[in-house]
């Protein structure tokens, strides 16, 4: 019993201060999310450049925010190598306007009403056609990074037979890790 009493305060010690990690890596993020900002049906996100993604079994040190099978954290500028800040991320992370933290990949989701309208914005971006539904009336254009994703959206969209496009996104349980 006086085992319990002196073992159980510590637990919820421990419990208290992951929870607060976890939360501070959520507001980091957060604060972070200063980037380019696209919309999806009616949630609007904002890019954060500092942000991390990498696999979730990588990282369990409660400074990363966990979305699907991804943490992502969020590292200083100065803390980021040259190496790092040359190479394009197929994947970033982003805050909704809700708070919740995304992973959003360097594919575009792109919904047309005619299917050479996809060609041309194919053409028109320089991404490659991973595919294509006539039926569905959508495809999915893949680009070498995120940022070449974002930067193609205003071009495609001004296609005309264009509905929308839009990052395709991972989303999670936005968990602690």
């Amino acid at each position: 019993m006086k085992t319990a009493i002196l073992i159980c305060p510590l637990l919820l010690a421990a419990a208290s201060v992951h929870a607060q990690s976890a939360d501070s890596a959520r507001d980091a993020l957060r604060q972070a999310a200063t980037g380019d900002a696209f919309r999806i049906g009616y949630t609007q996100f904002r890019l954060a450049p500092q942000g991390v993604v990498s696999a979730a079994a990588k990282t369990a040190d409660g400074q990363s925010v966990r979305v699907g099978e991804y943490a992502v954290r969020v590292q200083a500028a100065s803390a980021r190598s040259a190496r790092a800040v040359a190479a394009k991320p197929r994947l970033a992370a982003a805050v909704g306007d809700d708070g919740k933290a995304v992973v959003v990949t360097s594919t575009l989701n792109v919904y047309h009403r005619d299917p050479a309208a996809l060609q041309a914005a194919v053409r028109a971006s320089g991404g490659k056609l991973t595919y294509s539904s006539v039926a569905g009336g959508n495809g999915r254009i893949e680009f070498d990074s995120v940022d070449a994703a974002i930067r193609a959206m205003p071009k495609i969209q001004a296609i005309a037979g264009i509905k929308e496009v839009a990052p395709e996104i991972i989303e999670g349980e936005d968990a602690p890790n």
